[in-house]
């Protein structure tokens, strides 16, 4: 029997390959109607652009987003960003994001989603240190860990295998009784960042109308050259008031659910916290939708102790 690594692609966001190429497509559309709007945001800023002085401007503990997802006017989920703060990781100081996706009701009622990831990031320069990733989508399965070491050039990553596993036992804790970790080395790009970090860099960059952006991002075993594209402006009504926002539009090049079959619009406010507000995302009928809901704005964080945050 095929280990689950045959069975899932490493993507930009949180999607799945199956061997059977037509099962895999209806795992990415369907867990696109859920988190696909929010983290196109995490394409494409900057490979070696200098840094904000101030990257915790923006990295503030606390900040929780909270986005309703809808798919021709039917409500599909909710999807969240949040800072948690500075924490120690492996005994090294980390900035730690959470996000989260999980189904409406009716949509759980034929396909369920459970999905978290996390990403741990170093300051000086700003770069991934570990993403993980934990999905649960529809009978879908998925647990790793990536291990970013830019010194070594190199990324660790390390799944569950869960061919062995019942198709019952959707717990870690549990699944790890039966399933056994796998770790695979890949190359990686000085300073790149995972689908969660690099929205966040994003949000830090001067970004200006009429202008592209690229950025390096390891992701479905790869290194990534993204772009993106400013717009223009739009004034809009958000949950957070009316605000000038700018349009960007990614330009996409990743394997899975970001793989370009569709246009997608991004608005973030245009101010000093580039909060992302409004999102969609067209597919073959119809579009995704995503609106910020709710905001809690955290508070601003001390700069991380200097050294000890590259591998």
């Amino acid at each position: 029997m095929a280990n689950d690594e045959s069975r899932w692609d490493l993507g930009c966001g949180h999607g799945s390959f199956d061997s059977d190429r037509s099962k895999g497509e209806r795992v990415y559309r369907s867990h696109a109607v859920v988190l696909l709007a929010v983290l196109v945001l995490t394409v494409g800023f900057g490979s070696r652009p200098a840094a904000p002085a101030d990257p915790l401007s923006i990295l503030h503990e606390g900040e929780s987003l909270t986005f309703d997802v809808t798919w021709m006017g039917i409500k599909a989920g909710k999807a969240t960003l949040e800072s948690k703060g500075q924490t120690i990781l492996n005994g090294r100081p980390v900035y730690h994001l959470v996000t989260t996706a999980r189904s409406s009701s009716v949509i759980s009622k034929f396909y369920p989603v459970n999905d978290r990831s996390e990403s741990y990031l170093g300051m000086d320069p700003f770069h991934t240190v570990q993403f993980e990733k934990h999905l649960r989508e529809g009978r879908y399965r998925h647990d790793s860990y990536t291990v970013f070491e830019p010194r070594a050039g190199r990324a660790l990553f390390r799944y569950l295998d869960f061919s062995q596993v019942p198709k019952g036992v959707s717990r870690l804790e549990e699944a790890e009784r039966y399933g056994k970790w796998v770790q695979q080395e890949f190359p990686l790009a000085a300073n790149a960042l995972d689908e969660l970090a690099v929205l966040y860099y994003a949000r830090l960059l001067p970004l200006r109308e009429g202008q592209n952006y690229t950025a390096k991002v390891f992701a479905s075993r790869k290194n990534w050259d993204l772009q993106v594209r400013v717009l223009r402006r739009e004034m809009l009504d958000t949950v957070i008031g009316r605000r000038e926002t700018l349009i960007v539009e990614p330009l996409l090049a990743f394997e899975g659910i970001f793989q370009q079959k569709g246009r997608m619009i991004v608005w973030l406010t245009n101010d000093a916290e580039r909060v992302p507000v409004k999102m969609e995302s067209e597919v073959k009928v119809g579009s995704f939708v995503s609106t910020l809901a709710r905001r809690e704005a955290g508070t601003a964080q001390a700069a991380l102790p200097p050294g000890g945050v590259v591998r």
